[in-house]
């Protein structure tokens, strides 16, 4: 068991403190989230996010409560409030998510 111990630590030391500063320290979430997002994913970033010096191919957090547990009715407010919050198009949102935007995203992108 201790060999185990010893090689973890091992490997944990040889990885890049620069490999740790890609992690994002903000994810993309409801402006008016006050509280820990329960649901997070980290992902490689479609599009850019400029907002948060994201760049495309970077890493991204995605607060999936946010971004999938919202009522059809409440979507495109809801998309529409995230996106202006970072600067980006809805339909950015769903390229993010890797979901295909629907109608009423990619008419607000023209």
């Amino acid at each position: 068991m201790s060999h185990l111990v010893l090689r973890l630590l091992a490997v944990c030391t040889l990885v890049s403190p620069a490999g740790w500063a890609e992690v994002p320290e903000e994810c993309i979430q409801a402006p008016e989230r006050q509280t820990y997002c329960p649901h997070t994913l980290y992902r490689v970033a479609r599009v850019a996010v400029p907002s948060l010096a994201i760049n495309q191919g970077g890493m991204v957090c995605l607060c999936l409560s946010d971004l999938t547990d919202i009522p059809a009715s409440r979507q495109q407010a809801a998309f529409s409030s995230i996106a202006r919050e970072y600067a980006l198009p809805p339909q950015a949102l769903f390229q993010l998510l890797e979901i295909p935007a629907p109608d009423w995203a990619t008419e607000n992108n023209q």
